[in-house]
């Protein structure tokens, strides 16, 4: 698998040598495993090496598989040291190990490789999940590669590849961001606002109705044609145990129940509700959860620069790319759509009938 012809080989020189440690570890363990997946519009080839990373990868996304396909638009190859015993080259391995000293030196501050990094083939270092990942946008192929797979933390696990699927995405006019949406096939809101604010309780509450999940987290959108979220994970998050106790029917859910206290607790919901998975539809309003302490939820109209303030920060710190771009993008989908203050009640079953009603209004009306 050649990156590219012999032309631009400096701009292409530390790709080729962590896509040559991923070929290496191929020859390792006997070849590589492939699993396809479609993203919207879009169809992608996860190839691993070996099967010692896939456990890890694989879940978060399964909602998304498809047959394979012989040209995928983006091939992803994916690997980890300790299961292939494959490290990545000398000159990569010592540099991971000295953004692991000196960060500060080699990463800006959304973690891209400055001495690496460049207009065709963006890189960076994700310090808490120890991922090296790269893409020739050109040609398509990235690599992503960890030294232990079994070491990856649960945020990884529940939104794997989400730099590389940026890079990629944004520059065909997709957006993804930190934001959840629920709805139905007709249409959809999109839920934002900084960690806390209420996504993951309005998206969980609302899977006891007739709406259905596409995030909770992480998603994509696009605004043309028109405004139309899409589905990247069917992972859902519970912050701890108060968020259990007061939503208790997930518990025989829950993936790292064991991890009790120590992290957030993390369902993939292809495996327990997969008919409430939808992998896209057109959005219809913005909404801007808060937790009220009131038993009532009620939505009350604000402005979309209100609403971009909630959803830009928030995206732009935790998604390599090009942040100018990124942001125009967000502020055209802010002044295509109504935009709401979701104040949540004590009341659970509000809060689906809340939006429910709101959707049927065509999402325009602020008396839901």
């Amino acid at each position: 698998m050649p990156a590219s012809s012999s032309e631009n080989r400096e701009e292409l020189a530390g790709f080729d040598l962590l896509l040559g440690g991923f070929q290496r570890a191929c020859d390792a363990v006997g070849g590589s495993l492939d699993q396809y997946i479609k993203i919207g519009e879009f169809t992608v080839c996860l190839r691993f090496a070996g099967d010692g990373l896939r456990p890890y990868i694989s879940p978060a996304l399964a909602h998304l598989c498809i047959a394979p396909t012989p040209v995928p638009d983006l091939t992803i190859c994916l690997w980890d040291t300790v299961s292939t015993n494959t490290p990545p080259a000398p000159l990569l391995t010592w540099l991971c190990q000295s953004i692991r000293m000196r960060p500060l030196e080699h990463l800006s501050p959304r973690q891209e490789i400055r001495t690496l990094s460049n207009a065709r083939v963006p890189a960076a270092f994700e310090m808490g999940a120890g991922v090296l990942s790269m893409l020739d946008t050109q040609q398509g192929i990235a690599v992503y590669w960890v030294h232990d797979a079994t070491a990856l933390p649960y945020y990884e696990q529940g939104a794997p590849l989400r730099t590389i699927l940026n890079w990629w995405l944004s520059g065909h006019n997709f957006q993804c961001v930190h934001a959840g949406a629920v709805g139905t096939a007709e249409g959809g809101v999109l839920l934002t606002g900084k960690g806390g604010s209420g996504k993951s309780t309005t998206a969980l509450a609302c899977l006891a109705s007739e709406l259905l999940y596409v995030s909770d987290d992480y998603c994509l959108f696009t605004n043309e044609p028109r405004p139309y979220v899409y589905s990247l994970y069917n992972t859902a998050k519970l912050n701890g145990l108060r968020d259990l106790q007061r939503q208790p029917q997930f518990l025989p859910m829950i993936h790292n129940a064991d991890q009790l206290g120590q992290e957030k607790l993390m369902m993939f919901l292809a495996r327990h509700m997969a008919h409430k998975l939808r992998p896209g539809f057109p959005l219809k309003a913005i909404l801007l959860p808060c937790v009220t302490g009131n038993v009532a939820t009620k939505l009350t109209p604000i402005t979309a620069g209100l609403a971009l303030r909630a959803l830009a920060p928030t995206s732009l710190f935790q998604l390599p790319g090009s942040a100018q771009r990124s942001f125009l993008h967000m502020g055209q989908l802010v002044r295509q759509l109504p935009c709401y203050q979701l104040e949540l009640g004590s009341d659970l079953s509000a809060i689906p009938d809340t939006i429910l009603r709101l959707l049927a209004a065509g999402g325009g009306s602020g008396d839901a």
